[in-house]
Parts: structure tokens; sequence; C-alpha cells
């Protein structure tokens, strides 16, 4: 054990003592309360040594009193705490270890609450402090922020009172409630799938009339990306741009192939989703547009973990503006006007098509959500209105009376049209290459063939 210095003073053992540096006069009270296990330190700005002892026991006392209220024992500015969480979150997102959201965090505690809050004892932030912070905020901006950005601003203050409450500055019955004045963001615009095809068209004929030869590499770069966010359900922009050869492997199951895809960056951070194995064409494509990979086939590709983008022009060259080129194009098409409902559309909007042709599928919530790197809670928000349409055809369908009937309509599963089937009628419309059912699953193919020769069987 280390022998104690002649300039420290105990006062109770191993909760109080006094102590003074070589370089001061002043003695510096030690305590600690309860189960704390470090040493809380603060001065007791006198030279006199039993001065010192009093100003120590009281303290000692009033901190076991606060304790014992559940309130906190040291207090510090909101400035102070704010400081050392925003540095905190800097850190992990420079060093690549935190999620995307933190760097809204830190700027919400650098513009907002630091200046708000930043004088206040973080202990003794209330609920009407809060609406005066929310007042505040709106003649900052010159308008109510939306719930979105609120909830932005709430997650990075808990972030401040989690740091706090675990430093022991604050208890956690002091934590005041936030609250959200906001509106809610309003749902973007949707595609159907035959405007998405309709959309395809007119790309093709659009890049080849760009006057320069970066603008018709753009254009024909942007068919691919929109299909691909179309049938992938990815966040465009946040989740594509850093994507890489690397980052996509083909894992074959019992049944099909399956391409296995995983999302470097995201709202989240890094995340994993399978895409559907009609998508390979559309993986080919982009192959064939980056020139230093024409002699290697799509598989082979895939084995060298290439670290280059997915998403680059014919000159090797990342696309320089996809949401510019993509207002330009619904602009030019006469897509630009909105959905049914009159919602303005952007490249956001193939992500809600996925969801809803998903959800329509009959995929689960949970499932879409993990799929989607998002909450339950935000699919059941935008999407819960559709759970009548996942029964729809089984409600509305007539079942065929006659085996020739049931013969069509087991012809009809085999040969899907770009009407049945979304993913393979985008890709289709984007590569001009439809990926026939055998290909698409082996297994469903080799049950319907089964089904087909059965009803031939009793029809005869």
């Amino acid at each position: 054990m280390r022998a104690t210095a002649d300039s420290t003073v105990i006062l109770r053992p191993h909760e109080l003592r006094l102590k003074r540096r070589s370089d001061s006069s002043i003695w510096q009270i030690h305590y600690k309360i309860g189960s704390r296990k470090k040493w809380l330190r603060i001065t007791s700005k006198t030279s006199n040594l039993a001065d010192a002892k009093k100003i120590a026991e009281d303290l000692f006392h009033e901190a076991r009193v606060l304790e014992k209220r559940g309130l906190s024992v040291v207090s510090k500015k909101f400035k102070a705490v704010a400081e050392v969480v925003s540095g905190n979150l800097k850190a992990q997102v420079k060093a690549g270890t935190g999620k995307k959201s933190y760097a809204d965090y830190y700027r919400a505690i650098d513009s907002y609450l630091t200046p708000f809050f930043g004088n206040y004892h973080v202990d003794n932030i209330t609920p009407a402090l809060i609406s005066d912070f929310h007042r505040w905020r709106t003649e900052k901006v010159g308008y109510e922020l939306k719930a979105s950005t609120q909830n932005n601003h709430n997650a990075a203050l808990n972030c401040v009172f989690d740091y706090a409450v675990e430093q022991g500055y604050m208890s956690e019955s002091q934590r005041p409630s936030t609250k959200n004045t906001g509106e809610a963001t309003e749902v973007r615009g949707i595609f159907s799938t035959d405007e998405l095809i309709e959309l395809q068209q007119f790309i093709h004929k659009w890049s080849a009339q760009g006057r320069a030869t970066k603008t018709r590499y753009l254009r024909e770069l942007l068919g691919l990306y929109v299909t691909f966010i179309a049938c992938t359900g990815v966040r465009p922009g946040t989740e594509t741009k850093n994507l890489k050869w690397k980052h996509i492997e083909f894992i074959q199951k019992p049944s099909m192939r399956i391409i296995h895809v995983t999302v470097p960056e995201g709202k989240r951070g890094s995340r994993e989703l399978v895409a559907r194995n009609e998508l390979w064409p559309l993986l080919d494509k982009l192959r064939e547009l980056q020139p230093e990979y024409k002699d290697l086939t799509l598989e082979q590709l895939i084995a060298k973990k290439e670290d280059k983008h997915i998403f680059r022009m014919r000159d090797g060259t990342l696309p320089y503006n996809l949401v510019n080129a993509f207002g330009d194009c619904l602009k030019e098409s006469g897509l630009d006007k909105g959905d049914k409902d009159g919602k303005p559309r952007s490249l956001y909007s193939l992500r809600h098509y996925y969801a809803t042709q998903r959800v329509l599928e009959g995929i689960s919530f949970g499932l879409l959500a993990k799929q989607m790197g998002t909450s339950i809670l935000m699919i059941e928000r935008h999407y819960s209105h559709l759970r009548p349409l996942m029964v729809a055809e089984q409600l509305a369908g007539v079942i065929p009376s006659n085996q020739e009937a049931q013969t069509d309509e087991i012809l009809r599963f085999m040969n899907p049209s770009p009407v049945r089937n979304d993913v393979i009628s985008l890709v289709g419309a984007s590569t001009g290459i439809y990926l026939p059912l055998v290909e698409a699953n082996a297994r469903a193919t080799k049950e319907l063939k089964d089904e087909l020769n059965k009803a031939v069987s009793k029809a005869a």
C-alpha cells in the first residue's frame, strides 16, 4: 500500500481527507459518498487547517443528505459537460466507430444546446426551461423545426444527461423530460411499377440525347442506380456513396443463390441486407460499365472483392450529381407533377416504393425493418394502411373450376410477366434481361412443373 503523504490529513478513513500539494498552501477536500468508487475533489479555499476541517465536515454531511434524497452530490455547468460529450462524439465519428447520427448530435450540441443551456447547472434544467428552449430555437431559425430534427436534438440532449448521470453531476430523477412540438415529416411521393418502367424507357432515349459524353455516361448510370434502389430499398446517397464490389457476395442456398450486401455506411452505421436473385443482371450491367472488368464474369468480379465503387460511370469517375440528374429526368419525362396524391417525388421515393412492394408481398414488418435498416415502429407508421391489401388477391381471387384453368394458372406463375413481378420488370427495363423463374428459384420451378404434370395427367 502506498504510504500516506505528510500533506494528507485523514478525517474519515476511506471517506474524507484533506490534502495539500507541495506547490500550494490551500487545502483540497477529497471525499467519497456511499457506493461511489471515485474520490470527489473540491478546494476548501483556505490554508488554515482548522477551518479546512470544518468546511470538509460540513461538505461531507451535506453530500450525504443530497445522496439520500436522490440528488446529485456534485454540480457542473451544462457547457462543461456538453463539451466533453460533443468531443467524444466527434472522436467516434472521425474514427469511424460511431453511428452516422452522432454527427447530427454534436452539431445540435454545439449549435443549439450549449448556446442556450450552457450557463445553467446540468442538474437544474427544468421542464419549464425546456419549453423556453423550444421558443428560443424557433426564434433563432425563424420556423418550427420538423419532428425528425427535434428528435435528433432530444437525443443529443439525452447524451449530455446520460454522461452527467454517469459522472454523478445529476441524478436520474433530475433528468427532465424532452418534448417534440414539430410536425411529422411528410411522406414522400411514390411510384407505381408501371411508372418506373416508363421512366426506364425514357432514360434509354434520354441518355442517347446527351450532348456531352459525361452527360450520356451520367444518365446511363442513373437508370441502373434508380433500379438498384427500387429493388433493394437502400437509402440513396447515404448508403450507396461508398458501396463497393467487395461489399457484395453470392451465397448459394439449396433452392437459389442469394445476393448478400453489406452496406458500409448507413443512418445507423453498417448493416446487411439480402437482395433478390433477379438483381444479378443489373450488377452485371454495372460491371460492363467499368472497362477494367470487361474480361471478368460477374462471379469472378464478386470473388475478387474489389475495393472500387460500384456506381461509377464508363470513364471510371464517380457520378457528380445524381440528385439533380434525377430531378431533371423527372421533369423531362413529365413525371415531376407528383404521384396520384400530388406528393412530390425524389430519389428517396424509390426506397418508399421498395417498402410498399414488399409489404404487399406479405413480408412481415419486423423482417422488412431489419432489411431496410429502420425500426418496426417506422414501418408500421408508414405502411400499416397496406395490411388489408396483403391478402386482397386471396380474398378476391377466383379458384379455377377445371383442370385446364388450373394448368393455365400454373403456367402464368412459371412465366411471370413484368406486371406480376416488380423486380424482374424493373431489372428487365434497365438491362433488357428478364430472369426466368427457373433461374430465380429452381425449387419453386420443380414444384410447379410437378403440379403441371399432375394436372395434365388428370386432364388426359
